[in-house]
């Protein structure tokens, strides 16, 4: 059995972070909830679970990074008279591992949903953990779980419990990545308990399929870059890029009347592509875990734009890096969102929140560049190279689209995911 270690940095005055062996890097994978039907009617199944990684893998989405599979709160399991929990037997007719096999034999990790209550948050009748977080944590490692994510729903909530479960896992002996969402960390400083017993933590609420929700869950972070690490990740909920499913294909939310069309991939957008422009460029320089939430099966251009793009992957994973935070962009003359690279380069987030086209700046002073007065800039979503700058930088970005752009003392070649 393996021990629970704890990674201090050597540094004096450093915080460490909790380390079991997962979340050294921020996790990207696909996740249900929000992909067959608007978000909480996603009538998850074993054949959309198998479907999903198949597509992870065909499109090539594994081979950028994206290494989970995350089964949200719509699997709706029941205990037997044991106090076991018995997955939804319509969903999953033949139980949970046999999916579970398969996705890990697409090379590919496995999580699902469960909450610290005695309720889950959907529909108020699926058992949560409370009471039984030794035995649910057994039974997630039998099934070979690699990940759970445990939310703060139904009755007996508290630290305790998220405590009780971090302790439940690590006690199976096997590597499983905990999740937290939501509960009292949020609003405690450097969030508090979460970095002593979990990889990951939901910085706020539901991220939901429109502009307001997506500001929302960035300004949840807002003055935080430093409190994530390796081994320790705030996240910004599932990406919603693309666009939800849609109205006819799922409803009833997932209970013994519910009924859903899976064979037609479709999106219904909430953003602007613009919008989801900025989305992604707010998950990519905080470093929030990307576990994308729409229908991967329809890969729109805006979504291979920006979830196929290897530079700005390789921006969220450098796990070495501090996640990035809002700094000056001119003087007190606006912002923008800038993270420091380990090799010495700056991402640098540019949003136009604004509700007209604007002409936007950055200055490298400001910024604290180290290299001079001219830098080398690079637009990552466009994957082309701006030319060299002295002191400035200028462009005129459209109403809530941002820019990303990676800067370096001279032009060298694109980068790949670390």
């Amino acid at each position: 059995m393996w021990i629970k270690a704890f990674l201090i940095s050597a540094l004096a005055g450093a915080t460490s972070a909790y380390n079991n062996g997962m979340g050294k890097k921020p996790p990207m994978g696909w996740q249900t909830w929000c992909s067959v039907g608007p978000c909480g009617t996603d009538h998850c199944f074993d054949g959309q679970i198998r479907e999903m990684a198949d597509t992870l893998v065909n499109s090539g989405m594994k081979d950028l990074g994206y290494n989970w599979v995350i089964l949200d709160d719509c699997w709706h399991p029941s205990r037997d008279k044991n106090g076991t929990l018995v997955p939804f037997p319509r969903f999953f007719p033949d139980g949970m591992k046999p999916v579970i096999d398969y996705v890990h034999s697409k090379g590919l990790q496995f999580g699902l949903y469960t909450s610290v209550g005695d309720k889950t948050c959907h529909g108020g009748w699926s058992p949560g953990s409370y009471g039984h977080y030794e035995e649910d944590a057994k039974l997630f490692a039998a099934w070979g779980v690699d990940y759970v994510k445990i939310d703060y729903c139904g009755g007996h909530l508290s630290p305790d419990g998220h405590k009780e479960m971090s302790r439940a896992l690590n006690k199976t002996g096997r590597h499983i990545s905990y999740m937290l969402c939501r509960g009292p960390y949020q609003k405690e400083d450097q969030w508090g308990y979460a970095p002593d017993i979990a990889q990951g933590w939901r910085a706020t609420g539901d991220h939901h399929d429109n502009f307001d929700s997506t500001l929302q869950q960035l300004n949840a972070v807002r003055g935080k870059g430093s409190w994530s690490k390796p081994y320790g990740w705030a996240y910004l909920d599932m990406m919603m890029t693309g666009g939800e499913g849609c109205k006819d294909q799922g409803t009833g939310g997932g209970g013994e009347s519910g009924h859903w069309n899976w064979t037609v991939p479709k999106h219904c957008p909430g953003h602007t592509d613009d919008e989801y422009r900025s989305e992604a460029s707010f998950y990519v320089i905080v470093s929030s875990p990307m576990m994308v939430g729409t229908d991967i099966r329809l890969m729109t251009p805006i979504m291979k734009e920006l979830l196929l793009n290897e530079e700005a992957i390789a921006i969220n994973q450098d796990y070495q890096a501090t996640p990035g935070d809002a700094v000056p962009a001119c003087g007190t003359s606006g912002e923008v969102w800038l993270r420091k690279l380990t090799d010495g380069d700056f991402a640098i987030a540019m949003p136009n929140l604004g509700s007209e086209e604007a002409e936007l700046s950055f200055c490298l002073d400001t910024l604290g560049w180290p290299h001079g007065d001219t830098a080398h800039v690079r637009n990552v979503w466009a994957k082309k190279d701006l030319g060299t700058i002295s002191k400035k930088f200028t462009a005129k970005i459209r109403s809530h689209d941002s820019l990303l752009l990676r800067i370096s003392p001279s032009a060298k070649a694109s980068p790949m995911v670390v």
